[in-house]
């Protein structure tokens, strides 16, 4: 298996570093914040590289060195795809840097459906302040914390397995992450949380339950969140959503983050 670890792993940093200015993944990976795998075509002169941080996988270089794509293939049929179903996932998002990638996919996830898109990737870097934080009638914003966890607000399962989604615990996720909630009535009503935090930069990781839509929590989670991150020193915060997305690219705009690129996505349903 091509797979490598500190401190070889520094030498496959410039193959993503066009995928890095849209994906903190890969500087939280290179920078030793972020779980992740990392597989090479050779250790110490890598000329492709794949990146795989739970439902994300991130393809650069070369994508025409057929040994290792095989080689990769193999890895995903008898390794990565069973432990990622295991986990209840069920499709991998799949972003590339280079030529010939789009072609490379079909070797490395051979009789999976794949579903052609684009993304967009949206930062702010100034945190000026925002309007007055008046949330509606019968919600609160609560900081994600042990006090919290451990409180009896209805809905926490939830927000336990997205603190999981990228961190390998909750307790990890409480040293190296953070993340508000919005609740409503004593039952959480979404959430905002971190994502690939890396130095003075991170993403947002947002949702809002169904049920509490249109209210204009979306807009104020985000503001807070962006509060609490300019209060711990972040000065770039990321949002990353899909082009179609309308809601979304909305909500980061109106939360002042400016559209930074759009770049192309692929979606596979692993069968």
């Amino acid at each position: 298996m091509p797979e490598i670890f500190p401190p070889q792993s520094q030498f496959a940093r410039p193959l993503f570093r066009e995928l890095e200015r849209s994906h903190a993944l890969v500087s939280a990976l290179f920078e030793d914040n972020l779980t992740a795998r990392l597989f090479v075509d050779n250790a110490s002169a890598p000329r492709a590289g794949v990146i795989v941080c739970n439902s994300r996988v991130l393809c650069a270089g070369d994508a025409s060195l057929a040994d290792f794509l095989a080689e990769m293939a193999r890895c995903f049929a008898d390794d990565l795809i069973p432990a990622h179903r295991a986990r209840g996932n069920d499709a991998y998002l799949v972003c590339a840097s280079g030529a010939g990638w789009d072609d490379a996919l079909s070797t490395l996830f051979a009789h999976c459906k794949q579903y052609h898109g684009a993304r967009q990737y949206y930062e702010i870097t100034d945190f000026s302040p925002k309007p007055e934080l008046h949330l509606p009638d019968g919600f609160s914003m609560q900081l994600i914390t042990p006090e919290f966890m451990s409180s009896d607000v209805e809905g926490l399962d939830e927000i336990r397995e997205e603190m999981c989604s990228e961190r390998s615990s909750v307790d990890e996720f409480l040293e190296r992450s953070f993340g508000l909630i919005p609740v409503h009535s004593n039952e959480v009503a979404g959430w905002c949380m971190s994502e690939y935090n890396v130095g003075t930069r991170c993403e947002i990781g947002i949702a809002t339950a169904e049920k509490h839509q249109r209210k204009g929590v979306a807009t104020l989670s985000t503001w807070h969140f962006l509060a609490e991150a300019h209060r711990r020193g972040y000065t770039r915060v990321g949002w990353d959503c899909w082009s179609r997305n309308v809601a979304s690219s909305a909500a980061a705009r109106k939360a002042g983050l400016t559209l930074v690129e759009e770049y192309p996505a692929h979606v596979i349903e692993l069968s």
